[in-house]
């Protein structure tokens, strides 16, 4: 089984995020490659020790860049960034999947992990943090931390926003009040698995953390039957800029290294004899 991530780069000057990379891990290895937005985002700087947009970089070990955003499980906020993320519990000794569900930023710099959602069982499945309640109004705000778990929530398209065309809206069902926005890595999906009845797309309150800050505090989770054809993230800037299969790549280097091994092996024999 892989899991894949991508690598959300904010410009300092627009304010605009910009997918720019793409991490995968599977069978004991991870893979990097830039995607096609970190070649439209005009002042984006690869990576240290990473530094050509076209290469495909494979480890062992997972990149510094990530594992730098990682938290040591011994930490004392481990346990309580664990109970937020909902994975409390559950795959609590996987930190990477901890990271990328919080967000994994840091203060020092301006970048964002997100995982990318999977088919499970047939269906489109993704758990995330309502974005946007801060800047709600205080009512609507209590409104949006006095949900319950399992709550309904309804996703509109707001096509007039002028910072993001692609932007989805949330509300709640009775009252009716916007309580915040889709993240606007999953926007797409969101559009595209709504615009058929079909998919049966229903959003819900997975939980509250009324002890988090407000961009952790609503917990909620997409489900919908997954489209015949349908890949998520699937637009230009989300494309790895070098086309590769993980697990090929994978395979590839193993054969090397056992061939290596194999040269090695003979080398030691006939040195022996």
């Amino acid at each position: 089984m892989t899991d894949s991530f991508f690598v959300n780069w904010q410009d300092p000057d627009s304010r605009r995020w910009h997918p720019v990379a793409k991490l995968t891990r599977g069978h004991g290895w991870y893979t990097f490659a830039y995607t096609g937005g970190a070649e439209r985002a005009s002042t984006f700087q690869p990576f240290a020790n990473m530094s050509d947009l076209g290469s495909i970089y494979i480890s062992s070990e997972l990149f510094p860049i990530f594992a730098n955003r990682v938290m040591n499980e011994r930490r004392p906020e481990y346990a309580r960034y664990a109970r937020w993320s909902g994975l409390e519990g559950k795959r609590l000794t996987d930190p990477l999947l901890l990271m990328a569900r919080m967000g994994g930023s840091r203060a020092t710099d301006t970048l964002q992990v997100h995982p990318v959602p999977a088919q499970r069982r047939g269906q489109y499945r993704m758990v995330f943090f309502c974005h946007g309640i801060s800047h709600l109004a205080s009512n609507t705000q209590a409104r949006a931390f006095s949900f319950e778990a399992g709550e309904r929530l309804f996703a509109m398209l707001d096509v007039q926003n002028p910072f993001d065309h692609d932007a989805v809206a949330l509300r709640s069902s009775d009252p009716a009040m916007m309580v915040g926005y889709c993240p606007r890595f999953l926007a797409k999906d969101i559009r595209q698995l709504a615009s058929d009845p079909k998919n049966r797309l229903e959003i819900r309150v997975k939980q509250v953390n009324l002890d988090a800050p407000a961009q952790y505090r609503l917990l909620c989770e997409a489900v919908a039957y997954w489209p015949e054809g349908f890949l998520p993230c699937d637009d230009a800037d989300h494309r790895t800029i070098r086309p590769f299969d993980h697990n090929e790549i994978v395979r590839a280097v193993e054969r090397q290294i056992n061939k290596e091994e194999d040269r090695l092996a003979d080398i030691r024999d006939a040195s022996a004899t």
